[in-house]
């Protein structure tokens, strides 16, 4: 397999799961999982690396900085891919976007390399099933087809994201740490996946960061 098949077999695993996360979350009450940012180095095996999972926040101009300073992240870590995930619907509101009430629920994968994008749609019906016996409503969720849309229009935010990574620039040690510890202690939350024993051509970064990954 090559290097280039690989990372699209992980970025497909990473839509798979963005899909089933949103319908336990749903179909259990929990709501959906904030905007999240997946990435993944060319080089390494893997070459997934890890997601950042969005703060909490306010509606409008808050929602948009929270979203948006995640680009930082592969700007920190060199990706040479992201993929952002996120419920359609869930971000217009949140955004303050003026047809938010119009828009359509669905998991959105934002496929990113460093001359543009594929967005894959996953559309969903979710319809509130009324309390059996006394005990909570439920959610039930209905899946429509797939579909791919090559560099389609992104929510500002997004897009803003894509471009903080895409612009070069370098990342001194002391900034690279206040950066990663101003996102723990702002309400970020960081998942890395456990690099094989002896891994060879380590990034600087995961030296740095040895401790906590």
């Amino acid at each position: 397999m090559t290097q280039m098949a690989h990372v699209v077999g992980w970025v497909d695993r990473i839509d798979e799961s963005a899909v089933a996360v949103t319908d336990q979350m749903v179909r259990g009450g929990l709501g959906v999982q904030p905007p999240t940012v997946h990435v993944l180095l060319e080089g390494l095996d893997p070459p997934y690396v890890g997601y950042l999972t969005c703060r909490r926040f306010l509606r409008g101009r808050d929602a948009h900085g929270a979203v948006g300073v995640m680009g930082l992240l592969g700007s920190m870590l060199g990706a040479s891919r992201l993929v952002v995930t996120y419920e359609h619907a869930d971000l217009a509101t949140a955004l303050e976007d003026p047809r938010a009430d119009q828009a359509t629920t669905g998991v959105v994968v934002v496929d990113a390399g460093r001359d543009g994008h594929t967005l894959r749609w996953h559309p969903v019906l979710m319809t509130e099933s009324p309390a059996a016996h006394g005990g909570a409503s439920t959610v039930r969720t209905e899946w429509g087809p797939a579909a791919r849309y090559a560099d389609a229009v992104l929510p500002d935010p997004v897009g803003e994201l894509l471009a903080v990574w895409r612009a070069p620039r370098s990342w001194p040690e002391t900034e690279f740490l206040k950066v990663y510890t101003s996102w723990e202690l702002g309400g970020y939350s960081m998942r890395w996946v456990q690099r094989p024993v002896g891994e060879r051509n380590q990034p600087t970064w995961m030296r740095l960061l040895a401790a906590v990954m």
